[in-house]
């Protein structure tokens, strides 16, 4: 027997596939009704679930097949099809349309979202690092879930939306009624929660789109492609295959099933459950798509099925429990993780799924620092951001102080997706959950147990730590971008549990009192203002020197190989959990100054959206660098707070990520330290300093053309001493550690000048034999 099913693995997933089918039949007719109130689960709750199932199963099996060809994780797989089921019920609500022609045009809306999605990001991040390429489809999600309805809902064959009733403006219209043999309609089981033709075409479509995916990767000739692209990239191209046509089919198909899944879901429930993101839609199939491995489409169906029709068994036996399973659905993602090998598939290994070290902020090249008009130009930057900190709140109006402080507050989260994502390359989408953790907690401290606020604020933050460190244990058993998952999952689990009263209604603080520090009290809002800045500069200071230290690099060296860190007898995975603790901390310590900020606590403040946007203004400003996702902060809650009301424009964030991720993937820093570059090159050239790190990738004819020194170079020196192959690419070790200078000198003669030049090559040689430990 045990040969038999190591031997024949289609055996061993039926037998696998019968156990848990069994488990789920006792849980759903023995142990919840147990828990619960009733006698076993009605047939007809365990039907619905096996219709929500199967429309959940389109978007898991999306999930996989992108992941499988293009090892992306696909977090805008239900907003790349927002347009085409937006379009579908408005033209069935509002022009009556044949239900035969709405739906196909919202599917081809569907299809075309997909492949321009293709032609404009995946072709140009078909290279890049998969986590590149996985924050687009993140930036994408909220794009799409911003701009998607109302671009709908504005084409000129709609009657206006002042024209439109409440019951349509909401989404909460039955479209059901405008299907065929509306009035006819089926029970299942003894229960009367009558079925029609809804659930019979949601389950026929279902179907036959599953069935034609595997269909199509099975025996098409362009579906064998696919598959060989998914082993190997490199080498599918070398046969002369097109991956660039296959990664639009991959996305076409990827967002037909999204529109499908959509358009059936919003027809059976409502519109408004399948609009945006429909995170109800998104985390069951991350979690059935985790479950298969990220690799079997018969798997994530499944478990599709499994998890909705576990959902409607809990609901129906805990109606006021139903927080609960959140909760557990997280711990179903983080045990399916721990569970799996430590590598899902070969693919997994590679691929760059970590932020590139390049793109951290480089510092003044050594050679420039000494200079007096450089020097003193840092240290002007940094007296006029002191002096403008100082003076904001004296010149802007209250609700401008509260930004102030807001932006702070954001600034110090941002920080810790710094730590975890720019340095210790995992990507988190769950960061306002341990924020939530941290700011209920210490308001609670604060508010009902009467502990002052610098005792309160340290233990929430330490809890968040502690907690940040057990979530991080799941992305640890294997290798690529399942934190974001876990993350993603948690944050939603935080948001329903721990805001619900039935469970934490003890602990949550209506009121929280601002606090105070011998006769300082911060209860206005210009003192609490001046606090929270105090608060970003601490945080600033405390990871400014983290990366400096052993700490830091242990970090930067897990991310970029963690076995070469093994071999020095660093322990990789103690580096990881110290980002993960070191992370959580800084968001608890955020999340505790912003509920003494609002002098509240409530679930609007801390939800799954908050934390996709904190990651999407990380990398907009430069996940990599301090300054970067300060700089992010401030660009954010400054569009926030004055183009927040505009859906339309308040899309412009995620925009600019996409736009950056097309210009410069550093973020808005990268642009910024262009700048400063370009300036230094002038600096440089007109001192006539040998600087390898600015100018090693320039062009010799171009940069003569941009660099204008003060007078004309002498014949024999500065850059001119060096041979014409050498003078731009000096870029190594050597050359950077050695601090070459050649000042430009009086004129001298032509004796003189030759032994000037010997003079410095024997100086140079000397140094560079001394830092290579060679005596000359």
């Amino acid at each position: 027997m045990k040969e038999l099913l190591a031997t024949h693995r289609r055996v061993r997933d039926g037998l696998s596939a019968a156990v848990v089918l069994g488990m789920l039949l006792v849980c759903t007719q023995l142990l919840f009704p147990a828990l619960g109130s009733g006698p076993g689960t009605p047939t007809a709750i365990l039907f619905s679930g096996l219709v929500q199932g199967l429309l959940t199963a389109l978007t898991a099996v999306g999930l996989v097949f992108v992941y499988r060809s293009l090892r992306v994780i696909n977090f805008a797989q239900t907003a790349i099809g927002a347009a085409g089921g937006e379009l579908t019920f408005q033209l069935l609500e509002l022009t009556r349309t044949p239900w035969p022609i709405a739906i196909a045009l919202g599917v081809a809306v569907a299809g075309a979202v997909g492949l321009i999605f293709d032609l404009t990001l995946g072709r140009r991040f078909f290279r890049a690092p998969r986590v590149v390429m996985t924050t687009a489809t993140i930036a994408v999600a909220a794009l799409l879930s911003s701009v998607s309805d109302q671009a709908v809902n504005r084409l000129p064959f709609f009657k206006p939306v002042s024209e439109r009733t409440l019951v349509q403006l909401s989404g909460a219209a039955e479209l059901r009624k405008v299907l065929p043999f509306s009035s006819w309609s089926f029970d299942v089981g003894h229960l009367r929660l009558p079925f029609g033709f809804a659930e019979l075409l949601a389950i026929g479509v279902s179907l036959a789109a599953i069935i034609g995916v595997t269909v199509f990767l099975r025996v098409t000739s362009t579906g064998v492609a696919v598959r060989a692209m998914a082993e190997n990239t490199e080498r599918t191209s070398l046969l002369g295959v097109s991956t660039g046509k296959l990664s639009s089919t991959v996305w076409v198909i990827a967002a037909l099933l999204s529109g499908v899944g959509l358009i059936l879901t919003g027809v059976i429930s409502t519109p408004a459950a399948a609009s945006g993101t429909a995170p109800e839609i998104l985390l069951p199939a991350l979690a059935a798509a985790v479950i298969a491995r990220m690799s079997s489409i018969p798997w994530a169906v499944a478990a599709a099925v499994g998890i909705e029709v576990a959902q409607a068994a809990f609901t129906w036996n805990f109606q006021h429990d139903a927080p609960i399973f959140d909760l557990l659905l997280f711990l179903v993602i983080g045990g399916g993780l721990l569970l799996q090998r430590r590598l899902v598939t070969r693919g997994d290994d590679g691929g760059g799924v970590t932020w590139e070290a390049t793109q951290e902020q480089r510092q003044v090249p050594r050679e420039l620092r000494e200079i007096a008009g450089v020097r003193l130009s840092r240290i002007a930057l940094i007296v006029v951001a002191i002096l403008a900190a100082v003076i904001y709140p004296h010149v802007v109006s209250v609700s401008s102080i509260l930004l102030g402080g807001a932006i702070a507050i954001s600034a110090i989260m941002a920080l810790s997706v710094l730590v975890l994502t720019g340095w210790a390359g995992q990507v988190s989408l769950g960061q306002y959950g341990f924020a939530a953790i941290g700011g209920v907690v210490s308001a609670a401290l604060t508010s009902k147990v009467g502990l002052t606020f610098w005792v309160a604020v340290p233990l929430g933050t330490a809890l968040s730590a502690a907690i940040a460190a057990l979530v991080g244990i799941p992305a640890l058993r294997i290798r690529g971008l399942f934190l974001a998952v876990t993350t993603f999952a948690f944050a939603v689990a935080v948001q329903s549990v721990l805001f619900s009263p039935r469970y934490f209604g003890w602990l949550l603080a209506s009121q929280v009192r601002r606090p105070t520090l011998f006769v300082l009290d911060f209860q206005d809002e210009t003192s609490m203002y001046y606090l929270c800045v105090a608060a970003l500069l601490v945080a600033i200071v405390v990871v400014t020197n983290l990366r400096r230290s052993r700490t830091g690099r242990a970090l930067i060296a897990s991310r970029e190989n963690p076995a070469n860190l093994e071999t020095f007898g660093i322990s990789a995975v103690r580096a990881q959990l110290t980002a993960f603790a070191i992370s959580g901390a800084l968001a608890g310590f955020g999340g505790a100054m912003l509920v003494h900020l609002v002098q509240g606590v409530g679930a609007t403040s801390f939800t799954p959206t908050d934390s996709i946007d904190l990651f999407l203004l990380a990398v907009l400003g430069g996940v990599s660098s301090v300054p970067g996702v300060v700089l992010g902060a401030i660009v954010f809650n400054v569009k926030t707070f004055f183009l927040g009301t505009n859906p339309i424009l308040g899309g412009v964030e995620p925009f600019l990520v996409i736009a950056l991720l097309f210009i410069e993937p550093a973020g808005l820093i990268g642009l910024v330290n262009r700048a400063r570059d370009a300036v230094l090159r002038i600096v440089a050239q007109r001192r006539q300093l040998i600087v390898p790190s600015l100018f090693a990738d320039q062009d010799p004819d171009a940069l003569a053309a941009r660099l204008i020194p003060l007078a004309p170079p002498l014949p024999n020196g500065g850059m001119a001493a060096l041979p014409p192959q050498d003078r731009y690419i000096m870029s190594t070790d050597l050359y950077v550690g050695s601090r070459l200078r050649l000042f430009s000198r009086k004129p001298q003669s032509s004796g003189s000048r030759e032994a000037a030049l010997i003079a410095t090559a024997v100086s140079m040689a000397d140094e560079a034999s001394d830092d290579l430990g060679v005596t000359s």
